[in-house]
């Protein structure tokens, strides 16, 4: 599976190398002479970056401007004339061959940069020589272009630079005038501006909350004239201590009330001089202040404040002092808010500016960072046009860059295309991939489940025991007898029960086949794993009082019956349940060859109608349970037509045993296998370790479903896949086989 790919892959990789066609490339190498005056800023040396740079650079930005020269049409189409290359004449040639032509050279000629200062050059053709003929050709066609190239723009680009720096000149004219007239018509709102209009603004700010705090005073004065006019223009009110001390009728009533305060300490209420002051007093506190002044004080000469029905009313010092103190202060108010109208007007103002400022800040900045373009652009085209002059005198002294040809055109001797190294290890890989593939394809395909664990994973169901061989369980003096008895009716070679129709001596003798290890050595690891698949299927039941178990497998051949048998031993034996053994499979009846009994009625008489269950069941002694065989085989193919009535015949045994196991037929094998297994309670599927297909396993569990409980038992485990070393108890059989049999 794995020499026959690889050895057929490479024999084909062999011949399509020799059948494919053939293409072979010719190469030329040049050099390139670096220039007698090094880093000429614009022409040999990089425009930023300084002396960092070698001229390499400008060696690469050189060659890919020469490989849009060398890849014009009509130079590509003159070097196909010139070689008759693609069968290509220009004087019939049409404008679309002419693009075509072209178009498949450019995809054969490379210009690569090899190692500086080195131009490689190469073409690839079917013949060796027109290869080596055509890169010659534009080796030479490169350098002329080179040359052409260099003095065609050395004389173009001082016109070329002059008109442009013209042009940048009469711009930065213009761009100078636009950048005073902003200047001008925005004075106060510019961006350099914009620090003296805030400090501005901090200062007014200042000044209007020192005003205000002035007018807070001015304000709390005001308030105090007024309170002192209204305590003036209203004796009877007691607001104010002072108030007695400047009038004198309240110091006059004062003075009576000490008096009878006096009084009243030496006299009675109705002593004459204390009524008298008391009516004094009452008198003075029923007229005003002037009154008072008019009839009991002698007044100076004052000033007449107006007259009204023909008197005359004098003012008081006191009131004239306050009420021009009050209109001092309301001056000083108005003058404050007028200031601070000004004040704001200027805070405004400044504001307006500051907006300003930020408005025309993108078009100030928008029209400078333009005048800073293009002086820089000027200024790089004039150093450009001086860089410009001295190339063009290098190229006259030939101090230039110069190239010149160090490895002429060889002529190939092996072809490019196809590699054959590439292709006979293709070949090989290919043989390589497809014959381990295959090869582990087919044994990933063929190989069966090796452990419980893999079963448990891949399935998701319940693994009840991991049997081994039962090789493993035999002792080693039974090995050669054992092989002789699966040939000489499956008799084990141990002393006891005899067989009339055996060939072997007497006294080597017995009915009940080797494989039901679980009898025969009760001590053995495998014997050991029944007991525990059994547990566990006592489990998985639920603890129900009756239960059918349908011993099933994929394909013939994988222990079925023998784990039925081995199972039905154990629940008896060992359990003390109540068991019977019914040999489901009426096609390929084993149970009673197994067992060591003879064909006789069984399950297909049963069915049939021609005997009832209590005529064909047995007890099997040595074993301990009941039997139902198939039957006589002759007649098991009819009796599947009826395997329906398999469900009453069940239900009967539910009432009579506590375990029922079917040994059924393979599920793949035999279609009535389906019907079978969906009367069990417990399908327990037999799975042959490195044996049963992967894909037959899932099939059969597919035609299983989900109506039962599934469980798997994996049988024939070898030593080396056992998750644990299998012993044996002893390597003698349990007890005497007459003790072992009762």
């Amino acid at each position: 599976m794995i020499i026959v790919p690889i050895v057929l892959c490479v024999s084909l990789a062999a011949a399509l190398y020799i059948w494919l066609p053939k293409s072979y490339r010719s190469s030329t190498l040049i050099y390139f002479e670096e220039q007698k005056v090094r880093y000429v800023k614009g022409v040999d040396a990089p425009e930023s970056g300084g002396s960092a740079q070698k001229p390499e650079a400008t060696m690469g930005a050189r060659i890919d401007s020469m490989k849009e020269v060398l890849y014009k049409r009509e130079h590509l189409t003159e070097v196909a004339e010139e070689f008759h290359l693609f069968g290509y004449d220009k004087a019939t040639a049409t404008p679309d061959q002419d693009d075509s032509v072209a178009s498949r050279l450019r995809k054969l000629v490379q210009i690569d940069p090899k190692d500086a200062p080195l131009l490689k050059v190469s073409f690839t053709d079917e013949e060796p020589t027109v290869a080596r003929a055509v890169t010659a050709r534009l080796a030479d066609l490169f350098m002329q272009e080179n040359t052409k190239a260099r003095n065609a723009i050395t004389e173009s680009s001082s016109e070329f630079l002059q008109h442009e720096l013209d042009i940048l000149k009469a711009q930065l004219e213009v761009k100078e005038q636009a950048l005073a007239q902003f200047k001008q018509s925005h004075l106060g709102q510019l961006p350099e501006q914009l620090d003296s209009n805030t400090r501005a603004i901090d200062r007014l700010e200042n000044a209007v909350t020192a005003q205000q705090e002035t007018e807070k005073n001015l304000n709390l004065r005001l308030e105090s004239v007024d309170k002192a006019i209204r305590e003036y223009d209203d004796p009877t009110s007691d607001v104010g201590p002072n108030r007695a001390a400047r009038d004198p009728r309240l110091k006059r009533i004062q003075e009576l009330e000490r008096t009878m305060a006096g009084f009243h300490s030496i006299y009675k209420e109705t002593y004459p001089d204390v009524a008298r002051i008391r009516n004094e007093i009452k008198q003075l506190q029923a007229m005003t202040t002037e009154d008072y002044m008019t009839l009991f004080v002698d007044q100076e000469p004052a000033e007449v404040e107006g007259s009204k029905n023909g008197k005359r009313k004098l003012v008081d010092p006191y009131k004239r002092e306050l009420l021009k103190q009050r209109e001092d202060i309301l001056r000083e108010m108005e003058l404050g808010r007028l200031r601070q109208a000004r004040i704001a007007a200027d805070i405004k103002k400044y504001e307006s500016r500051i907006e300003g400022t930020t408005v025309h800040q993108q078009e100030l900045m928008s029209i400078q960072r333009d005048y800073e373009n293009l002086q820089k652009n000027y200024q790089s085209l004039l150093e450009k046009k001086l860089a410009v002059g001295m190339a063009g005198d290098l190229e006259q002294k030939r101090h230039g860059t110069q190239m010149r040809i160090v490895e002429p055109a060889s002529l190939p001797s092996w072809p490019e295309k196809p590699n054959l190294m590439l292709v006979m290890f293709g070949g090989l890989a290919v043989g390589c991939a497809l014959g381990v593939g295959s090869a582990f394809g087919i044994e990933v395909m063929r190989r069966g489940y090796v452990s419980a664990e893999e079963i448990e994973i891949a399935l998701g169901l319940p693994v009840l025991a991991a049997i081994s061989q039962f090789e493993s369980a035999w002792p080693g003096s039974a090995e050669t007898p054992t092989w002789v008895s699966r040939r000489q009716g499956r008799l084990l070679a141990l002393p006891g029960l005899m067989k009339e129709e055996s060939s072997l001596p007497k006294e080597a003798q017995v009915a009940v086949a080797p494989e039901l290890v679980a009898m025969w050595y009760p001590r053995s690891a495998v014997a050991e794993q029944y007991r525990v698949g059994a547990t566990r299927l006592g489990l998985v039941a639920d603890k129900q009082k009756s239960i059918v178990v349908c011993m099933t497998s994929a394909l013939m051949g994988e222990g079925k019956t023998a784990t039925a048998l081995n199972v039905a031993y154990v629940l008896s034996r060992d359990l003390n349940r109540k068991t019977v053994l019914v040999d489901c499979d009426l096609k390929r009846p084993m149970v009673h060859a197994y067992a060591g009994m003879g064909s006789t009625a069984g399950l297909t008489e049963v069915l049939l109608g021609h005997k009832t269950l209590d005529e064909c069941l047995e007890y099997h002694e040595p074993l301990g349970i009941w039997v139902l065989p198939a039957g006589i085989e002759a007649s098991g193919t009819a009796a599947l037509a009826h395997v329906d009535r398999l469900s009453e015949l069940i239900q009967g045994l539910r009432e009579r045993f506590e375990y029922i196991v079917l040994d059924s037929p393979p599920l793949l094998a035999v279609a009535e296998t389906m019907l079978i297994v969906r009367m069990a309670d417990v399908v327990v599927h037999v799975i042959r370790a490195r044996s049963t297909p992967r894909d037959a396993v899932a099939n059969a569990m597919k035609m299983i479903g989900q109506e039962s409980a599934v469980a798997v038992i994996l049988n024939a485990v070898e030593a080396k896949d056992a998750p644990y070393p299998y012993y044996n108890y002893s390597n003698r059989v349990y007890e005497s086989h007459h003790k072992q049999l009762r």
